[in-house]
């Protein structure tokens, strides 16, 4: 099988598949929602009818399940949050010999780049260093929306 993208269409491919004949393919994933579509050309149907068919349903399917952005797709709950938010979590680590206890609020920045403030239940008390920790990622989440 022979497969290419379709320039500025993506999920949309043109695959040959030997003696099987050639093919438009949409493969477009949202929300856990898969679309796969064939569109066939050959001895019946032209390449070009084939094409314009499969790029008018690609940009209905397109329409009906619009891109999420970046903050969107950061609040997916991949795992059960013990905390009950994505993202924050109260750790208990080791230092110098003696437990030290945190929440941690982590996200990513406009670049990708993996971003992460912790908070001392030492020093701001079990709730205040939890509040700190979601407002902390939720002002995160709000600049990765930023350009």
């Amino acid at each position: 099988m022979n497969q290419r993208r379709v320039a500025g269409y993506p999920g949309l491919y043109r695959e040959e598949l030997g003696d099987l004949g050639t093919r438009y393919r949409i493969v477009i994933t949202r929300n856990k929602k898969m679309t796969q579509e064939y569109f066939y050309f050959g001895k019946k149907h032209s390449e070009s009818e084939a094409r314009k068919q499969a790029i008018k349903r690609w940009k209905e399917i397109r329409a009906d399940l619009p891109v999420i952005t970046r903050a969107e797709f950061a609040q997916i709950e991949r795992r059960k949050s013990p905390s009950g938010t994505v993202g924050v979590r109260r750790i208990t680590e080791e230092t110098k010999g003696h437990p030290y206890d945190y929440w941690i609020a982590v996200w990513s920045d406009q670049r990708g780049n993996k971003k992460m403030k912790k908070f001392s239940v030492t020093k701001y008390g079990e709730k205040d260093a939890e509040k700190l920790a979601r407002i902390a990622r939720a002002e995160g989440l709000a600049q990765m929306e930023c350009k």
